[in-house]
């Protein structure tokens, strides 16, 4: 039974090791792919833009949020989508990102 809870403890600690790893690792990369992904939307690259910000947003990047909300709105790399639109500018506009709130005044 001691054997059982020090494995689960040792296992719960490596997990939350690995998830703060992942964490300090993902805001070390943001910059990085945020950057690519503006450079890949002004250079007309909208795949790559999408994959750029779709990755940012899901971790709760605002202002890739607030981009991927844009291409929808705007129908760059996706089909105009104004759900999808409201929503990540909402997600973004929740975070306090200014940008995002306007526009959302905006669409709504």
């Amino acid at each position: 039974m001691i054997f059982r809870l020090k494995h689960a403890i040792s296992a719960t600690l490596c997990g939350v090791a690995f998830s703060l790893a992942q964490a300090q690792t993902a805001v070390q990369v943001a910059p990085v792919y945020f950057q690519a992904g503006l450079q890949a939307a002004q250079s007309g690259d909208a795949m790559q833009a999408l994959r750029h910000f779709q990755v940012l947003a899901a971790q709760g990047n605002d202002a890739a949020q607030y981009n991927l909300g844009l291409m929808y709105l705007n129908g760059f790399g996706v089909p105009v989508d104004g759900v999808q639109a409201r929503y990540w500018l909402g997600q973004a506009a929740a975070q306090g990102y200014a940008k995002a709130k306007d526009m959302l005044e905006k669409v709504r």
